[in-house]
């Protein structure tokens, strides 16, 4: 189906430079804050709204205040020369004595404004100085015959350099015109009476230009309207994509389970009932005729992985191949050991594929998965090369999810046909952000840790506390433990960081040497790191002092101890990751987060959330309720939702969009087809809407 942007969508679309007084200059400003067309500036809602009504006697207008009052002029004191002294008028407002001033405006200009003896209608802030009224810079000045010139109502925009609201007012105002009347309503007309939501067009005009109190007092339900179409959008678009997913045959694939029983009995182990519950349901979909596209959530060390090898032998006795890929090499070298490990009394063959294996062995591994040799391969980003061929590719595992893109993730399953797609992630995901960004899957959560686990301690210690923290470590060590020591290394204050880290290191290298520290972080060569990292794994270091370059992906069981310096300049989420590094195995671990003395209380309840807290996904929702999502997730990925008009933290009407989005699609978008395109145009869905069709 060929993408054609319906033709009443075209003004909307246009560049931001076929707007009057927009050049080149203001244009590029634009593209980098807010976008290219004029859609783009009627998404970018205000923050706030001035209200220019004059209400209150002159008497009781509180500083920092907008007033509109009528001002007989009595007297100009110019600054004359001296550029650093006000241009002062004197007046009489509500016979009180008021003072105008301006800094740095021409004599001959003020004096035309302001004639002695007239009045004038001056609007702007109003400050108390020494017992008088003042205004600097009024915002407007017009004679009282054109009052009517002055907003009643003035919205304030998001700023960035370049930019100023006068001009967002004035472009939004003119894009507003462009709305096309006849726009037809997508929303099915029970949600529009029920929540007494008005058109789009009459949202956004209400939002941006309120002309009285009843529309002032219209803005949150425009917001809401508009933030459920931004939302509706997304769930529609997803819910396409599940429902095309589901209509495609495959051959199920029968589970046999003799060869994972095998390994739970050999390695002695209890699967918990969550790990059970996520096994049903991951063999559910591959015993059905479509396609499995399912994401396995579970806390740091809840035991995935297991879940992931009993989904891998299921395909394997089906006479298919299994793919595995983690995003770094040591991660991926970590996956091949334990899963090698656990097969040693089965036939299955795995191979490793990474960047760093040698030519002669990459070619001898590549042959080996096109001739179907081997049942199982784990590696890099290696695994999506356009040299790796597979016979027969049944499933495919991404670990680490998130650190992926859409686009990687579509490539591994092009590997094969209607290959099966299982993603997993340690870092728990919060409500909003699983529906809007991962609807189109089916989510299996895996909530509890294995019996023999213990959970971790936190404890939240101030620095000056440092030698009770030297103590603990000098214990564990001495009963063979390893110590994680985490320095903070943001983008802000990077060269400083990195200057605070090396001389840790340095401390913890003077205090421990025989125990031979090592350093790991994101400014270091690959390969240094990556040694640091593995004299770490491999007992050469017992103390590994690093960056969050070991937030994911290491699994050192005899690592106990984890302290983080300057806990406070870590999000929560963030913090739970990092303290997934230690208790990985039955020993008692410990999680001690530093904090500075300056700490303000944001600082503190992170801290004290994460000491009260093991549950990652409570700690994942407090962290988008503080931060947001795209701080949750970290760095952004390719394909990620960008959302402007809704909040994620609305939970509510994300669910009701959810639920209208699958009652649409379910009725086979009946005679909708035409304003569904419009709505998905709108929001820039095109590739949704290839899917119409298809349902």
């Amino acid at each position: 189906m060929k993408i054609t942007r319906p033709s009443i969508l075209f003004p909307l679309f246009s560049d931001v430079t076929s707007i009057p007084g927009i050049g080149p200059k203001i244009a590029a400003n634009l593209s980098k804050k807010i976008g290219n067309n004029i859609i783009d500036l009627l998404f970018h809602l205000p923050h706030s709204v001035i209200k220019r009504l004059d209400t209150l006697e002159l008497n009781n207008c509180p500083s920092h205040s907008i007033i509109t009052k009528k001002i007989k002029i009595n007297k100009h004191l110019p600054g004359y020369y001296n550029t650093a002294k006000p241009y002062k008028i004197l007046g009489v407002c509500e016979n009180i004595d008021i003072e105008i001033i301006f800094f740095n405006f021409r004599n001959d200009y003020l004096k035309s404004k302001f004639p002695i003896s007239s009045e004038v209608i001056v609007s702007g802030i109003i400050n108390w100085y020494n017992g008088k009224p003042q205004i600097t810079h009024p915002d407007y000045i017009v004679k009282p015959e054109n009052i009517n010139e002055i907003p009643k109502f003035e919205t304030k925009y998001p700023l960035s350099n370049g930019l100023s609201n006068k001009i967002l007012r004035k472009s939004i105002h003119y894009a507003l015109e462009k709305i096309p009347n006849s726009l037809s309503e997508w929303l099915p007309s029970n949600i529009v009476k029920k929540n007494k939501w008005f058109t789009f067009k009459e949202s956004l005009k209400y939002i941006h230009s309120p002309k009285n109190i009843y529309e002032l007092n219209l803005m949150a339900t425009c917001k809401e309207r508009l933030g459920f179409d931004e939302l509706l959008a997304n769930q529609i678009g997803l819910s396409l994509y599940k429902k095309n997913r589901t209509i495609k045959r495959l051959t199920s694939v029968k589970k046999n389970g003799r060869l994972f029983k095998e390994i739970i009995k050999d390695l002695n182990f209890d699967l918990t009932n969550s790990q059970n519950q996520c096994l049903k349901e991951i063999n559910f979909d591959l015993n059905n005729n479509t396609q499995m596209m399912r994401m396995l959530q579970g806390d740091v060390g809840s035991g995935k992985t297991l879940v992931a090898v009993s989904a891998i032998l299921n395909i394997i006795e089906s006479k298919k191949q299994a793919a595995l890929m983690a995003p770094t090499d040591l991660l991926s070298v970590q996956h091949y050991q334990y899963i090698k490990k656990i097969f040693h009394k089965t036939h299955i063959k795995i191979g490793l594929l990474t960047g760093k294996i040698k030519k002669s062995e990459k070619l001898k591994i590549l042959n080996d998965i096109k001739i179907g040799k081997l049942d199982l391969v784990i590696g890099t980003h290696s695994l999506i090369s356009n040299d790796v061929y597979f016979k027969d590719l049944g499933i495919a595992i991404i670990d680490e999810q998130h650190k992926f893109g859409v686009e990687q993730r579509n490539k591994i399953i092009l590997k094969g046909h209607n290959v099966h797609l299982l993603l997993m992630t340690a870092t728990p995901i919060p409500r909003s952000l699983t529906l809007t960004m991962y609807g189109d899957l089916d989510i299996s959560i895996i909530n509890e840790i294995p019996k023999n686990r213990l959970p971790v301690i936190t404890k939240a210690l101030p620095i000056n506390r440092y030698n009770e923290i030297i103590e603990a470590i000098d214990r564990a060590l001495k009963k063979g433990e390893k110590v994680y020591w985490i320095c903070p290394l943001l983008e802000l204050s990077e060269r400083l960081d990195v200057v605070a880290l090396k001389n840790r290191y340095k401390t913890l290298k003077a205090i421990f040497n025989k125990y031979n520290p090592v350093l790991a972080h994101g400014k270091m060569l690959k390969t240094e790191r990556e040694n640091s990292i593995n004299d770490f794994l491999t007992n050469k270091s017992k103390i590994l002092v690093a960056s969050t370059v070991i937030e994911v992906g290491i699994d050192i069981p005899d690592a106990t101890i984890i302290i983080i310096e300057n806990a406070e300049r870590f999000g929560l989420a963030q913090l739970h990751q990092l303290r997934g590094r230690v208790g990985r195995s039955s020993l008692q671990s410990y999680c001690i987060l530093m904090y500075n003395k300056d700490i303000n209380d944001l600082g503190k309840f992170r801290l004290e959330t994460l000491r009260n807290n093991n549950d990652g996904f409570y700690v994942a929702e407090k962290d988008l309720e503080l931060r947001g999502p795209g701080e949750v997730l970290g760095t952004r990925q390719s394909g990620e939702e960008k959302f402007k008009l809704s909040s994620l933290r609305d939970i509510k009407l994300l669910y009701k969009a959810k639920k209208t989005a699958d009652e649409i699609v379910s009725n086979k978008l009946s005679n909708k087809e035409k304003n569904l395109n419009i709505l998905l145009s709108i929001f820039n869905k095109d590739e949704y809407i290839k899917l119409i069709n298809k349902v």
